[in-house]
């Protein structure tokens, strides 16, 4: 009994933030450790699934049209939430998986497919066919969670760690349809560490007595306002309500939406940086002067500088008091005059205005306000014309402040038969990770759940290069420029013209949204994948003659949007 009560008390140590953040009540706490460390999965001498009769008249209310079943619980049951220690259950999870291994799993996973197709509802002649009507409806079904790295084994890179998995629960589980005022229980996702297992928990929240009483949950149980929470049951909605539901957000019957001048809004911008510390009021700094001979000081941690600045210009010394220069890996929080005196850094305050992705595109709307509208802009779109966003810049929404705005956008698209393909992307991972890239509406609302997202118009028609080795119209491409800010007033911006390239393995094409090779760049960190490397000079003889356009034009307009955005 005493190795038991260790056990147990090691779980509550374990577990105490899953325990807290979930809401579970104490009373259940044993009996989840005992149901988790022996799997035990008795719900179904608690509940049953129930075919929806057609005639029902459930099936004619707004929600759940894709479930054919329900869930109830059995003849005898009471559940007791607050008496009751056993009133907790384990679902288990059918299927696992993170978004761009979804369709391979569906090929390659045995009777994965058939098991999905029974659980969505889907009856397709062919498999391929099957597959993508899964890939769609799968939303509607979907949970997520993201495990911290001290929650798993380790990892040698925290980054991959983060990146969510999304899971589909199993029969039991993805039968429960959704309430809004009737839900009884609550489920929720839950790790088990000694196990190194996922589960979803299943309580009751209130009472329920009555023989066959059915269960619902709340899909969406939040504290968002009445308008996003609506947004964001929709998925659930039938298309045809749906649209009904965002055509009422028209620009013209709620102006106040399309209004808001989010570049504007301080609280965002200065959340991201309310730990650094800085001078409330501009310095001017006197920079010193050196001559040509003066040697320079320099304190770094980056390995690659210590191998590589050999010049002699430079020494390396490792006494912070005695530095010019310091290039630091780690981030720096104080920019106070106090603090860095006349040092160059390779960091400046608020650089987080560029780097992370939701403040990038909020500071590339003032380029409006700077330089007025743009010729570019799609004549008769109002939304582009009220958003403010620059011509070099796809229209972009950030789906924690502009959700309602996005579905109302998404919506008009559709009407107006303009491409409606978009590119998901969270506020700070890097490397290509957690980003999607999609046509679908149910899928770019139910994103931002496993993370904070930025929601941009896909560029659906890129500039391509053409490689020998593979058919068809070319493939993607990125560059890649390092750029020194020297000064912010005045502004001097310098760039590096010797840039770096990285390129898709596959032809471009619209096909398969999902085909990592095809729409992404980004290859170095993939196991057994090709990573084509080109240099500068290969590369613009290639484009010169491939394109009318000269490089040297190209890059010209690329470095005026370099000057913008900063300008920004």
């Amino acid at each position: 009994m005493a190795d038991n009560d260790d056990e147990y008390n090691q779980f509550l140590q374990t577990h105490q933030l899953q325990l807290v953040l979930n809401n579970i009540p104490k009373h259940f706490y044993r009996r989840l450790y005992e149901k988790m460390k022996n799997e035990i999965f008795d719900s179904g001498s608690y509940f049953q699934i129930c075919p929806v009769d057609d005639d029902d008249e459930e099936l004619e209310k707004t929600f759940n049209p894709e479930r054919r079943f329900y869930v109830s619980t059995l003849e005898n049951v009471v559940l007791d939430p607050d008496n009751d220690e056993n009133a907790i259950f384990l679902i288990d999870h059918a299927w696992t998986y993170r978004i761009n291994d979804a369709r391979n799993n569906l090929k390659s996973i045995p009777n994965l497919y058939e098991r999905m197709a029974s659980l969505m509802n889907v009856n397709s002649e062919t498999k391929d066919d099957g597959i993508e009507l899964i890939l769609q409806r799968m939303w509607k079904f979907n949970q997520t969670y993201a495990l911290a790295s001290a929650q798993i084994n380790p990892h040698p890179d925290a980054e991959i760690v983060q990146a969510p998995y999304w899971y589909v629960m199993d029969e039991l589980g993805s039968s429960i349809r959704h309430s809004d005022t009737n839900a009884n229980v609550c489920c929720t996702s839950f790790f088990f560490v000694p196990t190194q297992t996922m589960f979803t928990l299943l309580y009751p929240i209130v009472r329920i007595e009555q023989p066959y009483t059915e269960i619902f949950r709340n899909f969406v149980d939040d504290n968002s306002s009445i308008l996003i929470r609506n947004i964001k049951l929709l998925p659930w909605h039938r298309v045809h309500n749906r649209k009904i539901i965002l055509r009422n957000l028209t620009i013209e019957n709620c102006p106040e939406l399309f209004s808001k001048n989010l570049q504007n809004n301080k609280e965002i911008f200065e959340q991201c940086y309310k730990n650094d510390l800085y001078d409330k009021i501009p310095m001017k700094i006197e920079l010193n002067k050196f001559d040509k001979d003066y040697i320079w000081k320099v304190y770094t941690d980056h390995n690659l500088i210590k191998q590589y600045l050999t010049d002699q210009h430079y020494q390396l010394i490792d006494n912070l008091d005695q530095v010019d220069i310091i290039f630091t890996k780690k981030q720096i929080l104080d920019f106070r005059h106090e603090t860095l005196q006349n040092l160059l850094i390779n960091q400046f305050p608020f650089e987080n205005v560029l780097t992370n992705k939701e403040l990038l595109a909020l500071t590339a709307r003032r380029w409006k306000s700077l330089y007025g509208s743009s010729s570019t802009i799609i004549e008769n779109d109002p939304y582009i014309k009220s958003h403010g966003s620059p011509p070099w810049l796809p229209i972009t929404f950030n789906l924690i402040h502009e959700l309602p705005q996005f579905g109302a956008y998404f919506q008009y698209c559709e009407d107006h038969q303009i491409d409606n393909t978009w590119i998901v992307k969270p506020i700070t991972l890097t490397r290509s990770l957690d980003i999607s890239i999609t046509n679908l509406f149910d899928m770019i609302i139910r994103l931002p759940e496993s993370s904070s997202k930025i929601v941009c118009k896909y560029v659906s028609n890129p500039v391509l290069l053409k490689i020998p080795e593979i058919e068809d119209n070319g493939v993607k491409f990125d560059i890649r420029y390092i750029l020194l800010l020297r000064s912010v007033r005045p502004l001097k911006l310098y760039v590096h013209k010797i840039f770096w390239l990285s390129f898709a393995n596959k032809s471009f094409s619209m096909k398969e949204l999902d085909d990592h090779e095809t729409h992404f760049t980004v290859m170095d960190y993939r196991v057994n994948t090709h990573i084509r490397q080109i240099d500068c000079e290969t590369f613009i003889t290639m484009f010169n003659e491939q394109h009318g356009e000269t490089w040297s034009t190209i890059e010209q307009r690329i470095f005026e949007m370099f000057r913008e955005i900063f300008h920004c």
